[in-house]
């Protein structure tokens, strides 16, 4: 008989994980149920159904000594640490009480498919949660350990390398500008959007703009622009997909401008004009008349000038008397323009 009465008392009290929550469980349960802030894919009912199975599991006494809980005169609080398996064993509770917790899950992070998540587990993926959403205290090396698991498998579902823009060459002054062209609906499934980043290998910027422009040094250089494009994963993956184009600056060029002449009346003139040069380079210009000397009145056929910043400018101006009908050119380098009167 005293067996039976102590066996009803322990019933009617909830003492020692058997019958009813006591008063101090349902105390424990509630600073819990407050503490705990329900995941997007959830809420707060699903956090309670499982706040009820780990009560029912420990009872106050229990949650005490594992952590989750401390007593304060007559309350309870939550300490927000965990121990590693109580943390994994909570939060696969707290899937296992949400509505089609893989389709939740799903639609959270923007997954077509959720046949994937259900096939990873309510274990792993409860695990992977507990990581991310509770402090667990020690057991560093396991939480990683879960971490992975769950991205790995993860990742072979879902992880995608993203679209790059078409990306196309023009020539440009001193320069190559490249226009991408962006196919927004080319987003991978569970993806936030394409981060495009564009420059040299190491030295990428984020692209603000639709045409990149890669200077060079003179007219005619080679340049090229390397696009890289991220997606991330709601759970921390990356997809990455980058490739470079190429193109070639405008070249570098020399030609007569006529100008106006007031040396005496008939004459002509022009400017010997360059474009395309690197910034202070030391130039000379030559020049023949018909082929011969170039009839200058110094008796000089060449000019040597230093580039401007930019690269174009003047070299000369050349003087004609309205009588000169010969063919002029003049010559910088490998380049040559021609002056026909």
């Amino acid at each position: 008989m005293a067996g039976l009465a102590v066996a009803g008392w322990l019933y009617a009290t909830g003492r020692f994980g058997i019958g009813p929550l006591s008063a101090a469980d349902k105390d424990a349960a509630a600073a819990i149920e407050d503490g705990v802030e329900p995941p997007e894919w959830s809420d707060a009912d699903a956090v309670a159904c499982a706040v009820d199975d780990l009560v029912g599991e420990h009872r106050s006494p229990g949650l005490e000594e594992i952590g989750v809980v401390e007593k304060d005169g007559d309350d309870w609080n939550y300490t927000e640490t965990w121990e590693h398996d109580d943390a994994v064993a909570f939060y696969e509770e707290v899937l296992d009480c949400t509505d089609d917790w893989s389709q939740a899950v799903a639609e959270t992070w923007s997954l077509e498919d959720a046949d994937c998540l259900g096939d990873i587990g309510a274990a792993t993926m409860g695990a992977w949660f507990a990581a991310e959403n509770l402090t667990i205290d020690g057991d560093e090396d396991e939480v990683e350990k879960d971490r992975a698991a769950a991205v790995e498998e993860l990742d072979d579902c879902y992880l995608a390398t993203p679209a790059l823009p078409t990306v196309t060459a023009a020539r440009g002054y001193r320069s190559v500008q490249f226009a991408l062209d962006v196919d927004d609906s080319d987003d991978s499934e569970g993806a936030e959007g394409v981060e495009l980043s564009a420059g040299q290998p190491g030295n990428l910027e984020p692209v603000t703009r639709d045409v990149v422009r890669v200077e060079t040094e003179e007219g005619g250089e080679r340049a090229c622009l390397t696009v890289q494009a991220q997606q991330t994963y709601a759970w921390g993956s990356t997809g990455t997909a980058d490739a470079e184009t190429c193109g070639t600056a405008k070249p570098k060029r020399i030609f007569w401008k006529k100008v106006r002449c007031t040396d005496e009346p008939g004459c002509y003139a022009a400017e010997l004009r360059y474009e395309g040069f690197a910034d202070y380079e030391s130039i000379t210009a030559t020049y023949t008349s018909n082929g011969g000397n170039c009839l200058s009145t110094t008796g000089s056929c060449r000019d040597t000038v230093v580039t401007t910043s930019g690269g174009r400018g003047r070299v000369v101006t050349w003087t004609f008397p309205g009588s000169y009908s010969g063919t002029f050119v003049a010559k910088v380098g490998r380049l040559r323009t021609t002056l026909r009167n």
